[in-house]
């Protein structure tokens, strides 16, 4: 695809065209993307490689493409046998359906739940960026206990990593982003994603 030559561009960042040509996905993208990128082009003079500021660059734009993340995480604050508490965005419910996995004790953490525990998310509530999941009865959250977060099937929150350009984040409370999560992997620790508008397939 046709990219302007000094445009830097990394392997693995959501990518959609502008004016005809490649350029990076903004963080909180609602237009269609056109794919990942498939190759670096750092926009500079590189002598092994003369596609690094080349007027073209190689980019996987299947419109059915999954693309695979770590799973979020979230530092808890605090919580109870059935909460946890932490500092993330998003609204009333948006996180109902997804599941908590615990990854990470903080030291002298009482928390009776071992490593590796998965609780389905029955409630979420917020109140000024500070998240409630309501999950099944077990042992208490203590603060600095790590969770990863797998948000519902469908969910279209976060933003796109503002500097990676490859993964969601649970940082923003944008409600319309171009990636929803298709699928979870609890024992790998991977969420994956599909873009809902793509230049070559789906514009619903």
């Amino acid at each position: 695809y046709p990219i302007a030559t000094n445009t830097d561009i990394k392997e693995g960042q959501i990518v959609k065209l502008s004016g005809g040509l490649v350029v990076l996905a903004v963080a909180a993208e609602t237009g269609a993307i056109l794919g990942v990128a498939a190759e670096t082009h750092t926009g500079a003079v590189d002598q092994l490689n003369p596609r690094s500021n080349g007027p073209k660059i190689m980019v996987w734009d299947c419109p059915d493409v999954i693309m695979e993340q770590k799973a979020p995480r979230l530092t808890a604050t605090g919580g109870t046998a059935t909460t946890v508490v932490g500092t993330i965005a998003g609204a009333a419910d948006v996180y109902n359906g997804g599941y908590l996995k615990l990854v990470a004790k903080a030291e002298g953490s009482t928390n009776t739940d071992p490593i590796g525990t998965v609780k389905a998310i029955a409630d979420f509530a917020t109140s000024e960026g500070t998240g409630t999941f309501t999950v099944a009865s077990g042992g208490a959250a203590n603060a600095g206990d790590v969770y990863e977060v797998y948000p519902p099937l469908g969910f279209q929150g976060g933003n796109i990593d503002s500097t990676s350009r490859n993964a969601l984040v649970l940082s923003a409370t944008n409600t319309s982003l171009i990636l929803k999560v298709v699928a979870h992997d609890t024992a790998l620790g991977l969420i994956r994603l599909m873009a809902t508008k793509h230049f070559l397939g789906n514009q619903a």
